[in-house]
């Protein structure tokens, strides 16, 4: 009986999902959109005094700016910890071969440092590994000025 509701249920789940943006979760779902891997010039542009904000898997929401001196002071809601704010500070570049990096020391989790690309698809930014292989994971990013 369980695996009959599944079957039923999670074609309306994802339906669900996807009506409300958040079936977003590999980079073949954004070429429906128009998906364009912005180059570093188009970030050199786009990242510099940006305001920048990503919800992670635990539910936490971190917010920063980047300053254009390669700065940013990160502030998290910490939703998943009891919703005691927490911030630091932080570093990001734009790699040569045209990716978004980041480093934030957080000061009661492990050192965060990644470097992605940027993907826009419609009017949406999201951050991913690779922006060749279609099964890759895309994060959303939001950035305004």
């Amino acid at each position: 009986m369980q695996s009959l509701v599944r079957i039923i249920l999670l074609p309306i789940a994802l339906a669900s999902m996807m009506a409300h943006g958040q079936g977003v979760t590999v980079l073949r779902d954004l070429d429906a959109n128009g998906r364009v891997t912005l180059t570093a010039e188009e970030l050199k542009q786009l990242l510099p005094n940006a305001k920048m904000s990503r919800t992670v898997a635990r539910g936490d929401t971190h917010r920063w700016k980047n300053e254009s001196s390669g700065t940013f002071i990160v502030s998290s809601d910490n939703k998943a910890n009891g919703g005691h704010p927490a911030s630091t500070s932080g570093k990001w570049h734009i790699a040569e071969d045209g990716r978004y990096c980041v480093l934030i020391e957080w000061k009661s989790v492990d050192t965060e440092e990644w470097c992605r690309y940027i993907v826009k698809s419609g009017s949406d930014y999201y951050a991913t590994k690779s922006d060749k292989t279609g099964t890759e994971k895309v994060y959303k990013l939001s950035i305004s000025k």
